[in-house]
Parts: C-alpha cells; structure tokens; sequence
C-alpha cells in the first residue's frame, strides 16, 4: 500500500501547488479572473485536494511507523477525514 500512499502525496502536492499558482494568477494578471479555483471549485475542490493530501500522508506515515496494513489504512482514512474538517473549519470562509 506505500505506493499507493506515496502517489496520493504526490497528486495531493501537484493540487495544492497548482491551486495556489492558479489563484495567484488571477488575482495578479488581468483578464484572467476565470483562472481562480476559489471560483470555479470553491469548498468541493478544497476538500478534495486536502483529502487526497491527507490520504497520503496519513497513510504513508502510519505504514512508516510500522503499524499493521489495516492500521495504516485506518490513518489513511483518519487524514482524510482530519483534510476535510480542516478545510471546513479552518479555511478561510465562502464569500458568496
């Protein structure tokens, strides 16, 4: 299960490097305000990204402290569930 954990770190990072590049994008270049993934995805997108992420870390360094399989993919399943409350309760608020 570690390289399934280790390709869900890696989409997570790509997913957030590209969320904040593409927000700075908009918020900085004219004409490219549809660019903004606060816009197009807003929440959903967030707890994606973070659940992937947490996924992966979770999982990853539950197999690397050398709990069971089932243990680790309870972490995995744990770093989810701590991405998508973190995302809901301690990210920045909807403007909408």
């Amino acid at each position: 299960m570690i390289p399934v954990y280790a390709v869900a770190v890696v989409l997570g990072v790509v997913a957030l490097l590209a969320w904040l590049v593409m927000g700075l994008a908009a918020t900085s270049v004219d004409g490219k305000e549809a660019w903004d993934p606060e816009v197009r995805f807003g929440i959903p997108g967030r707890q994606v990204v973070a659940g992937v992420l947490g996924f992966g870390l979770g999982g990853m360094s539950a197999s690397f402290a050398g709990w069971a399989s089932w243990l680790a993919a309870l972490g995995a399943v744990g770093g989810v569930a701590l991405g998508l409350l973190s995302v809901r309760y301690l990210g920045v608020e909807d403007s909408d």
